[in-house]
């Protein structure tokens, strides 16, 4: 699973004009972190919900490196971008996020490339195709995210329907019809009085359907999301799949004879609003929904496991899953700043203390194969961490490599129309098509 080669980006390195002003080169030759001199860092990062397990981390690796100071700054996801290119012009970190192509374009020219990292010899396949170029690596894979069909084992389970049973996508099809009629017989009622229906569907949500379930679309054409990058049309081989897990889903909400109504639920309203308070047994999601199921209702959380993305003859068993957070160090920190960054990030992923913080305080779901023997603290990232060990993934990423805006407001608002019955699903890949050159064309001038 390690990494053997790196794939090229194949992609114009753009910097914003002017957006790295004050940020020379110093004339400090030191060696960081393990020099005796004196160091300051900045870490600056979007993963606010990780927080405290970066502050764990930080005074752990002080303690241990008395001579380094690490100042660790975080904004929320939504407001991360304007307060980067803010952060860049007054004040640079030495270490901060990136995620997509977009900061590729926009940080290109000040990331260090990090091939030297002892810990990139443990990255997992393919988790450093997004930032490579010309051979070298210019961000380090953070951590994993994985996705498939979040369900309430339990349900299943006092529905007499087995989790092992569901791995596929005929035996979650079954497992979903056995518990639907037992939910509109009102068999479960008693158990579970909140209980409506097998799953919810949120597309008012435009990344629900025009990221996630797009991404069955792209992987029928493209491996990676370099691959996507670098495509100026889109052959759209996958859509019949995409429809396929579309009518799925929508099929099994309290709004299966009325799609319509599925634009108007928003995410809150199936997780915090549904999966957690056992209102329905099923969600389409991820590892991350974990911390707030446990803020919900700790007991629930325990209840929950995640199904492969299965579609069938394609990708039964499989859960998607890919890196969606890296750290970039910038190339104009002086050397004691870059080398002391370099020691705090192999140090982070190596040291056995420090990987039970990534793993158990950030929640972490390690994108390195060094981290045997530690357990995740909750069912879901376990899940994702065992298909990694054992390969039942499919790159679930690919979708970060399309055309800026086609994810969300082409495949997601086309998916909108669709079940409201305003496009059939001819028009939806049609337009999806088209758009895709289009924008690319837009995107590329």
């Amino acid at each position: 699973m390690k990494a053997k080669k790196l794939v090229a980006v194949g992609m114009t390195v753009l910097m914003l004009g002017g957006l790295f002003v004050g940020c020379g080169n110093s004339a400090d030759t030191s060696t960081g972190a393990n020099s005796g001199k004196n160091v300051k860092i900045t870490i600056f990062q979007s993963k606010i919900e990780a927080n405290e397990g970066y502050k764990k981390l930080i005074a752990a690796y002080e303690k241990d490196h008395p001579n380094v100071e690490i100042n660790l700054e975080a904004v929320t996801g939504n407001d991360f971008g304007a307060s980067m290119k803010a952060k860049m012009q007054s004040d640079p970190p030495t270490i901060f996020s990136v995620g997509g192509f977009s900061d590729m374009k926009d940080y290109g020219d000040v990331i260090e490339d990090v091939s030297d990292l002892d810990i990139m010899q443990h990255a997992l396949e393919g988790t450093t195709d997004t930032f490579t170029k010309d051979g070298k690596v210019y961000a380090i894979p953070l951590y994993m995210e994985g996705y498939g069909f979040v369900i309430n084992k339990q349900m299943f389970e006092d529905a007499g329907v087995s989790v092992d049973s569901m791995m596929n996508f005929e035996g979650m099809k079954a497992g979903f019809d056995t518990l639907k009629e037992k939910i509109d017989n009102g068999e479960m009622k008693d158990k579970y009085p909140n209980l409506e229906a097998v799953m919810e569907y949120p597309t008012k949500e435009l990344w629900i359907a025009g990221d996630h379930d797009a991404n069955v679309a792209l992987t029928h054409d493209f491996k990676t999301p370099n691959e996507a990058y670098a495509a100026d049309s889109l052959p759209g081989t996958g859509f019949e799949d995409y429809k396929k897990m579309v009518d799925f889903q929508a099929s099994y909400t309290t709004n299966a004879n009325n799609t319509a109504n599925l634009n108007s639920v928003d995410y809150t309203t199936s997780l915090e609003g549904g999966l957690a308070i056992e209102r329905v047994a099923c969600i389409k999601q991820g590892n991350w929904v974990a911390p707030a199921v446990e803020t919900t209702d700790p007991e629930v959380l325990q209840k929950l496991d995640m199904l492969p993305y299965s579609v069938p003859g394609y990708s039964d068993g499989k859960y998607f899953v890919g890196v969606s957070g890296y750290w970039a160090i910038h190339s104009k920190a002086t050397d004691a700043q870059k080398a002391a960054a370099k020691d705090f990030i192999n140090w982070m992923f190596t040291d056995q203390e420090a990987q039970k913080i990534v793993v158990n305080d950030c929640k972490f779901i390690p994108p390195y194969d060094n981290f045997d023997g530690i357990k995740a603290s909750d069912p879901l990232s376990q899940r994702i961490m065992d298909a990694n060990n054992s390969g039942n993934t499919m790159n679930g990423w690919v979708y970060s490599g399309a055309p800026n805006t086609w994810g969300q407001q082409v495949a997601g608002v086309e998916v909108q129309k669709y079940l409201a019955g305003e496009a059939d699903w001819d028009e939806v890949t049609k337009t999806c098509i088209e758009q895709w050159s289009k924008l690319r064309k837009q995107q590329n001038n």
